[in-house]
Order: structure tokens, then sequence, then C-alpha cells
């Protein structure tokens, strides 16, 4: 029995907007009604994850959220609150020799503040400069970079901490080159997720949407089992593997449809065709 049910955003729940069709909306009202738990696990930040639900504030607090593909899992808002659950940051060394990286290869990168103060959460998003790349990745986000030409030598002085997660922004001719990059200096030591053209999320190698699925399972006291997870993405793989039930989108990429061959991953309708509802209706209400 389903007794919690994940799903990432952008491809998953929504389509070229950030809202939910009303179709999806109504079965995320109805699996909470059943006493379903349910988690949105996006590589958004906090407040990005909640905008879909800005109007349906019963469904924003009844969320567990994972942002920054599950470096930080907060539980669902318990008396105006919401308590962190888990927290996994790039580890200091790393993000010192990922910092000279960029700027010895003058690599365009955005910054991914996020404190928490008491219950208050604090997050901006600060881009070394203004690029035509940053700024088509950011439209397609919807999100605003503060532009700071220091900030690469505040961070290497040590005024800005160390952050849950780096975007790079190469141009589109030396991506392959960076991820090679990558790899060849960090190797495990990192772990890169490039779920949208354009942008390279570099986290710690602890984080990934499996993880942040498996804190909310145990905070909620229920086996993995019992958890279906829906997503459309490669950084979605982790959670859809780690998950009873994994659903992949039918518009997912070829790359990762090929991946889940021959792994019990169940396929449903594009997002425009409200796969999301379908595979939710089928997998976990029976109807």
């Amino acid at each position: 029995m389903i007794r919690l049910v994940a799903f990432d955003l952008d491809g998953t729940l929504l389509h070229k907007s950030n809202i939910p069709s009303q179709v999806s909306l109504q079965i995320i009202r109805e699996l909470i009604n059943r006493g379903i738990q349910v988690a949105s696990i996006s590589g958004r930040n906090f407040d990005r994850n909640q905008i879909p639900f800005k109007q349906n504030l019963t469904i924003a607090n009844a969320l567990y959220v994972g942002a920054y593909n599950g470096a930080l899992v907060f539980a669902p808002r318990v008396n105006g609150h919401r308590s962190l659950m888990y927290e996994q940051r790039l580890t200091r060394d790393v993000f010192a020799e990922l910092m000279q990286y960029i700027i010895d290869r003058r690599v365009n990168f955005v910054y991914c503040r996020c404190d928490l103060d008491g219950h208050e959460l604090r997050e901006i998003y600060i881009t070394d400069r203004d690029t035509e790349q940053g700024r088509a990745v950011a439209a397609m986000t919807e999100m605003t970079y503060d532009v700071d030409a220091g900030l690469a030598k505040r961070i290497q002085a040590g005024e800005l901490g160390i952050p849950p997660k780096v975007m790079l922004l190469p141009e589109p001719e030396d991506l392959n080159g960076l991820l090679d990059d990558l790899k060849r200096m960090f190797g495990d030591r990192i772990y890169t997720a490039w779920a949208m053209v354009g942008r390279v999320e570099v986290m710690n190698p602890a984080i990934n949407k499996g993880r942040a699925l498996e804190a909310i399972a145990r905070h909620a006291g229920i086996p993995m089992s019992d958890v279906m997870a829906i997503g459309d993405g490669n950084n979605d793989l982790p959670m859809l593997q780690a998950a009873g039930v994994g659903v992949l989108m039918g518009n997912a990429d070829a790359e990762t449809h090929e991946a889940v061959k021959g792994q019990g991953i169940h396929v449903t309708s594009r997002v425009d065709a409200d796969g999301f509802a379908e595979a939710v209706r089928k997998l976990v209400l029976g109807a």
C-alpha cells in the first residue's frame, strides 16, 4: 500500500509554467485527504518549490519539501513553522577547489545562498556576471540572480558560507569539456546533475533525491516499499530507484528512458497529458 507519494516539479507536475493543472492539484488533495503523505523533491530552492502551490496553502503546508535536489529537506508546516530535517552541503575543501577552478577557467557560476536562522529561511542566488547563457537559464527557471563581479573574491575571503550547491553555466560548446574536468578533478567527491540544458549543478555526493526521499520516509515512519516516486530527469533516477514504486514521465529524454529499462520502473503519459495524475490514479488510488 502506498503511503507516501514524492514528485519532481518541472517536467513532472509542471508544464511550461509554475501552475499545476487542476487535475494534478485535485489528485494531490485527494492523497492528503486519504492521509497519504506527499513530498515535492526538486532542484529548485525552497521558495521556488513553493510557488506552484501559493494559491493552495493546504497543499503547500502539507508537503515535505526537498530543495536543491535534496540537499535540504523540510518537514510539513506545523504551527506556522517548518523544521529542517536533513541537510548536506558541499564540503569546505571541495568548495574551495571548485571555486579555484571557476576562477582559473572563468566559468560563469551562480552561488546559492541558503541560511536558516531559527525558523527564518534566507535564500538568494548570486552570479558573478551577466551573460546570455545566465539570462537564458534565469528565464527558463523564472529566477532572479543578483550580479556581483566580486563574488568569487568574497567567497574566497570567507565572507559567504558553504552553499548546498553551485550552478555552473558554461557556454554550450564548453559543456562536455567542463564535465570531463569535473570528473577528472573531483571524481566521486561531488555529485553533478544537468536536468536543464545550460546548467550544471554541483553538490555534495551524499546528496541526491533518493537519499532525500529516504530521509522523508524515515521521518514519516514509512518503509520504502510503501513509497512511490515520479520524475522525468536524470536527477530523478535515484528517487525512482529507491522507491518501492518508481514512475518515469513519458516526456523524459531518450537517455533517461534507456537508463530505467529492466528496473521495473513504470512509464506514464507526458506531463502535458497529466501523466502525474494518471500514475497516481492507477497505482495509488486504484481508479
